[in-house]
């Protein structure tokens, strides 16, 4: 019965030991899922600005006399930066400006890139602009028929 008893202590301890090795390793796979979601989030922002650019781009023409046109380029920029074609609100999305959209215009297409990066969150190292991932979101729309 006392061997029995002494198996059963060391058994709580292995498990313990077991526990102390593996909790390591999954908290890294949690905090590494939470950032992936937290650039996947910012990926999809970026795209939805540059989907609202380019659409605004191609729809705010009136008054124009040729089929090829598109909007003002620095009320498409604010536009894509801000949600609204002035420059008087917060960016949408924070680390975002103005300098980071491109607008092209040529041969019956117009595009929208917007450059940005994602630096991780949950890392909280000093100097975490040595981790940040670019992030580029592009937006094509056909201007002529």
């Amino acid at each position: 019965m006392c061997v029995e008893k002494q198996n059963l202590r060391q058994q709580k301890g292995l498990a313990a030991v077991e526990f102390i090795v593996t909790i390591p390793v999954l908290l890294l796979i949690v905090v590494g899922m939470v950032e992936v979601g937290n650039a996947l989030v910012k990926y999809n922002t970026l795209n939805k600005m540059v989907q609202s650019g380019v659409r605004y781009a191609t729809s705010d023409i009136q008054g124009t006399s040729s089929y090829d046109q598109i909007a003002d380029t620095t009320a498409i920029k604010n536009m894509v930066v801000y949600g609204e074609s002035s420059s008087g609100g917060s960016s949408l999305l924070e680390g975002v400006g103005v300098d980071d959209v491109t607008v092209t215009h040529s041969s019956g297409y117009v595009t929208i890139t917007l450059a940005s990066s994602y630096t991780p969150v949950l890392l909280g190292l000093p100097d975490s602009s040595l981790y940040s991932v670019p992030l580029n979101a592009s937006a094509v729309m056909r201007t002529a028929p």
